[in-house]
């Protein structure tokens, strides 16, 4: 006997009712340059952040569930969406809903995830000192500002 598959589709803390589209997408930028016979020369390539495009509907809780779809939104929560395939760090970028008399209490959904990697600062000191007389060189205090804190300053009227 085959085991049904009891794996539940979700976005995060959401479980989808309906997914009948799961697409990803994986593109790049190409630069490209004209040059005076034959063709363009391309000479870079950028990988920009996937995207996953769904598809489907909600029935059960639809109005709490398209609150929170909303929330995730609005405040740009990293979510995990476990379907098919399983996308991490993504946030949710377009929220399309269909309220139609075929799907009553609930409704129809096209959603974009797209990835994003969070970056983390780092910061260092930077040493501009003579290595042997541990004193700042006259070449590098002529380069080097003085370490400041003005502020911010209103624009002076003439």
């Amino acid at each position: 006997m085959a085991k049904a598959n009891t794996t539940r589709i979700k976005l995060e803390d959401i479980v989808m009712d309906a997914v009948v589209d799961e697409s990803p997408s994986n593109t790049a930028d190409v630069t490209n340059k004209p040059v005076e016979k034959g063709e363009d020369i391309s000479d870079h390539m950028k990988i920009k952040p996937y995207t996953v495009r769904l598809k489907g509907s909600i029935v059960n809780d639809a109005p709490a569930k398209l609150e929170l779809l909303r929330t995730y939104q609005r405040e740009a929560k990293l979510l995990t969406y476990v379907g098919r395939n399983i996308f991490k760090d993504v946030v949710l970028t377009n929220l399309d809903t269909d309220h139609s008399v075929e799907n009553a209490k609930g409704f129809d959904y096209s959603i974009t995830l797209q990835h994003v990697k969070i970056a983390k600062p780092e910061t260092f000191e930077v040493n501009v000192k003579n290595p042997e007389s541990k004193k700042q060189d006259a070449k590098t205090a002529t380069k080097v500002k003085e370490k400041t804190n003005a502020g911010r300053k209103q624009v002076q009227e003439r």
